[in-house]
């Protein structure tokens, strides 16, 4: 009698493996391609967030199996030179830089902390170059959260595993 009822139990484990599957690792998760959502800044935890690039920022974080990561956002819309192409007044050279963020480097998860480290190898802020830029992250289902929970955050969608 006991046999009949652990049967089907013995059988299950035989065709699906026996273990259950374990949980994807925060690094495993990250791999793909995540469209940024907002990005948000303040200067203190007690001021209201305001939006860095804009109320509609355009960018892609990509993170991939190897290691590398690349990130770039951009404010919509894009200044315009008033000039010929190439020779941007002072001001609005200003105005392209401030409102662009992109760097390429290496990454690496702390699992157990939550911590991703973007080691920048270049990039368009010179004082990122040769840094590790640590990023404090929340993944919850297709969205990601990188953010120090005072001063700054970066809302992503998934766009691609």
């Amino acid at each position: 009698m006991r046999i009949r009822r652990f049967a089907p139990v013995f059988l299950a484990a035989l065709c699906f493996g026996g273990a259950p599957p374990s949980t994807p690792s925060l690094s495993e998760r990250l791999v793909g391609t995540w469209k940024v959502v907002t990005h948000q800044e303040r200067k203190s935890s007690d001021e209201k967030w305001k939006d860095a690039y804009g109320s509609d920022p355009r960018g892609y974080l990509m993170y991939d199996q190897t290691g590398h990561m690349s990130v770039q956002i951009t404010r919509v819309p894009r200044p315009r030179f008033t000039g010929r192409e190439g020779d941007p007044t002072p001001d609005e050279a200003l105005d392209v830089v401030y409102g662009y963020l992109a760097y390429f480097g290496t990454f690496s998860v702390n699992e157990k902390t939550g911590v991703i480290t973007d080691h920048v190898e270049s990039g368009l802020w010179p004082d990122y170059i040769g840094t590790d830029q640590e990023r404090p992250a929340t993944l919850e289902g297709d969205r990601l959260t990188l953010s120090d929970g005072k001063t700054w955050r970066v809302v992503w969608a998934r766009v691609l595993r």
